[in-house]
């Protein structure tokens, strides 16, 4: 960090579920804080169009389970959100802002199905504002990647548009930053395979704005191409702190979030829970959505008790609201 100090652009590759990664990344971003001067911290865990929410969050403006919901996190990244927690609120506590650099849902997922030229005129003015297909090991690189799931050699053109748009769209934005703040340096957060071997993200910010950047990466035993970094770091091997389960499967409806079935064990089905039934609130807090019982349970661990309405249907009876405390399992359901 020290050679790095007067570096305008640094990436920080990760494997989403590494623990050990982002505490990595947190590290980079507190020494580069440390140091005077504009910072912004670009991520790939954010989709462009939430960018306000993010704002509104980092400003004080929205409490953390409503941007939680607001930015669909739970729909559109899926990942524990503890693992990038310590990231954010870092940002947050220090005024550092937060870009979301991420290709919509909606764009990738259209490219996916019809391909670039097969767009709509509205989805079509999403896309980056310039592609460079003529890397070719990037391209073989993807073609090992899709043979290993794919046998439709046809789609494989749409595999590489998907994996293109996501890259040069984080690549825009952070090109965007750097010439918007002369000044400014940017930290990059993204997954190892947009990092590593410049291919992806970097090679594509340098080719609009002259700057490589420093790319650095955890070393990892079982993988050649994510060792491809300025800077290896040998890291010890950390867990996040194992999470509190009620053990359940759930199923979000339109009309509510219901139980779909149990897990070996599960302290909600010992309770009194079962199939069918609508999870109404966790400990007084109203459940409309999947995304409320991950808020709702995010800071639990096993043995913390909660206290769980349900809406229980009796045969030709109707519906009974019903509570049941108990508590949470450390194991997974699965």
């Amino acid at each position: 960090m020290t050679k790095l100090r007067n570096e305008r652009l640094v990436y920080v590759g990760e494997t989403h579920t590494a623990y050990g990664d982002h505490v990595l990344q947190l590290d980079v971003l507190r020494a580069m804080a440390a140091h005077e001067g504009e910072l912004a911290v670009g991520v790939e865990w954010f989709q462009a169009r939430f960018q306000p929410v993010l704002d509104d969050y980092l400003a004080g403006r929205i409490s953390e389970a409503e941007f939680l919901r607001d930015t669909e996190y739970y729909e559109r990244w899926r990942f524990d959100y503890r693992l990038y927690r310590p990231i954010v609120r870092f940002a947050r506590e220090n005024g550092i802002p937060i870009i979301a650099l991420n290709a919509d849902q909606e764009l990738t997922s259209e490219i996916r199905r019809v391909g670039i030229d097969g767009l709509s005129g509205e989805l079509r003015r999403e896309l980056p504002d310039d592609y460079d297909f003529s890397d070719k090991t990037y391209e073989e690189l993807l073609r090992e990647i899709f043979d290993l799931h794919q046998s439709e050699d046809a789609q494989f053109q749409r595999f590489l548009e998907v994996q293109l748009t996501w890259d040069e769209s984080m690549a825009q934005r952070v090109a965007a930053y750097l010439q918007q703040h002369p000044a400014g340096r940017i930290l990059v957060l993204a997954g190892k395979g947009h990092v590593s071997t410049r291919a992806g993200i970097p090679a594509r910010v340098t080719r609009r704005t002259g700057i490589r950047g420093t790319t650095i990466a955890t070393f990892s035993p079982s993988s050649t191409l994510s060792n491809e970094a300025d800077y290896l770091v040998l890291a010890n091997d950390e867990n996040l702190p194992p999470a509190g389960l009620m053990g359940v499967f759930l199923d979000e409806r339109e009309d509510g979030v219901f139980v779909k079935g149990f897990g070996h064990d599960s302290p909600a089905q010992q309770a009194g829970v079962s199939e069918g039934d609508l999870i109404v609130s966790i400990d007084g807090q109203p459940i409309h959505h999947f995304a409320d019982v991950k808020i709702q349970t995010i800071d639990k661990r096993p043995g913390d008790e909660i206290e769980l309405t349900y809406s229980h249907q009796r045969v030709l009876l109707g519906p009974e609201t019903r509570s049941a405390r108990f508590k949470l399992a450390g194991e997974s359901p699965h």
